[in-house]
C-alpha cells in the first residue's frame, strides 16, 4: 500500500504562521520524526497476516526559505485467503492491513499534523486514488477495539476491488485514526465481502491485528525501504 499520499504533500504546511516567526524558530527546530508502529508477532500468528516490512518516508519541506525534515513510517501486512471462487483458482492475497505513523509538528509554539486534521472520508478517497482497482462507497457502521491503552473506533466502508486485473469482488475497508505518544496513527484494513466467506472471521482478524499494535522507538520494525521526497510548501 502506498503511504506517501498521507505524508508527502503538506506534511508541515497550513499552520498560518508568518515567515518572520518561522525564520527565528526554525534555526533550532528543523527535524520531526515519528516512531514506527507494528503488530505483535502473536497477533499475526493468530490472524494469518504476514509482515511485509516497514517503509520509512523522509520528506524535506521548504517553509519560509528554511528546510524541515519530517520522517514518517508505514507498516504493511497481507493475508492469503482461499476465496470460494473458481475464477481465482483458490488462494489469493486478498487481505491487507497497514498502519501509518506521522509526527506531530511543533512550530513557534503551535502544533499541527495535517493527516490528523483529515476526516476518515478524505483518507478513504486518498487511498482510493492510489488504486485504479479499488472503489469505495458509503460508510456502513462503526465498532470499537481496545488497543494501545485506548479505545479505537474503526469505521467500515463498502467497496469493490479488482483482482487479477479483471475480476471484481466486494470488499470492506476499515479505517481508524488515533493519537499516541505525540504521533498520529492511521490504521487501514481491507478484506473481501463475499457470501461464501465468513465475514465475521475476517473482521475479527482485523480487530486482533489492531489489538496487537505496538508503537514506539523500541518496536521491532524491519525497514525495507527508505523514501526521500521534497515538497515546497507555502507559508
Amino acid at each position: 500500500m502506498n503511504r506517501r499520499q498521507f505524508v508527502a504533500a503538506g506534511a508541515v504546511g497550513g499552520g498560518g504562521l508568518s515567515a518572520g516567526c518561522l525564520d527565528e524558530f526554525l534555526e533550532d527546530a528543523t527535524t520531526f520524526s515519528a516512531s514506527p508502529a507494528v503488530v505483535a508477532e502473536s497477533a499475526t500468528d493468530d490472524t494469518g497476516y504476514e509482515y511485509q516490512g516497514t517503509e520509512e518516508i523522509v520528506s524535506t519541506e521548504s517553509v519560509a526559505g528554511q528546510e524541515i525534515e519530517v520522517t514518517s513510517y508505514g507498516s504493511e501486512y497481507t493475508r492469503t485467503i482461499d476465496l470460494p471462487l473458481d475464477i481465482f483458482g483458490g488462494e489469493i492475497e486478498a487481505g491487507v492491513f497497514a498502519v501509518i505513523s506521522t509526527p506531530q509538528v511543533s512550530v513557534a509554539g503551535e502544533e499541527f499534523n495535517p493527516v490528523g486534521e483529515m476526516e476518515n472520508e478524505e483518507i478513504v478517497r486518498k487511498i482510493q486514488d492510489q488504486y485504479e482497482e479499488l472503489r469505495t462507497e458509503e460508510s456502513i457502521g462503526e465498532r470499537s477495539v481496545s488497543a494501545l491503552e485506548d479505545t479505537i473506533l474503526l469505521e467500515t466502508y463498502e467497496g469493490e476491488a479488482v483482482l487479477h486485473g479483471e475480476h471484481g469482488i466486494d470488499v470492506l475497508l476499515d479505517i481508524a485514526q488515533l493519537e499516541h505518544d505525540d504521533d498520529h496513527l492511521v490504521i487501514v484494513g481491507v478484506y473481501p465481502d463475499l457470501e461464501e466467506l465468513p465475514i465475521d472471521s475476517e473482521r475479527d482478524r482485523i480487530d486482533v491485528m489492531v489489538q496487537g499494535l505496538e508503537h514506539g522507538d523500541d518496536v521491532d520494525a524491519e525497514i525495507v525501504e527508505t523514501s526521500e521526497e521534497e515538497e515546497a510548501l507555502s507559508d
